[in-house]
């Protein structure tokens, strides 16, 4: 049954590339064959890429558990830094002025339309 399924999806499959194979153009299939290409290329990287961290992972999960397991404790408790309170302003600090506003050239501005009709 599940090769007779495996047949009829092929089949398929076949059938309709042809059909829109014969119906794209031919800047259209290049498209897709190079998307296709594209994403054939990238999957052996992903998978080493895949590979490679889940290896990592295994190994830090095994050297945390024995550290662990050698001190006799769990985690690091959190550590919390809180800063210190808003400076109050007092009489013997200066006051902080605001920066000076940005003062503008009050010459008006002139445009050049390119592509515009001709006045």
């Amino acid at each position: 049954m599940r090769r007779v399924v495996v047949v009829i999806v092929l089949v398929f499959s076949v059938t309709l590339a042809a059909v829109v194979g014969r119906r794209m153009s031919t800047e259209a299939m290049a498209v897709v064959v190079g998307v296709v290409c594209g994403v054939a290329a990238g999957i052996p990287m992903s998978l080493l890429i895949l590979a490679v961290s889940n290896r990592q992972n295994a190994r830090a999960d095994l050297n945390g558990a024995s550290e662990q397991a050698r001190a006799g404790y769990g985690a690091y408790p959190p550590v919390v830094v809180i800063q210190g309170g808003s400076p109050v302003p007092s009489q013997f600090a200066p006051l902080r002025e605001s920066p000076p506003a940005l003062v503008y050239d009050q010459a008006p501005r002139q445009f050049r339309v390119i592509g515009g009709e001709e006045d």
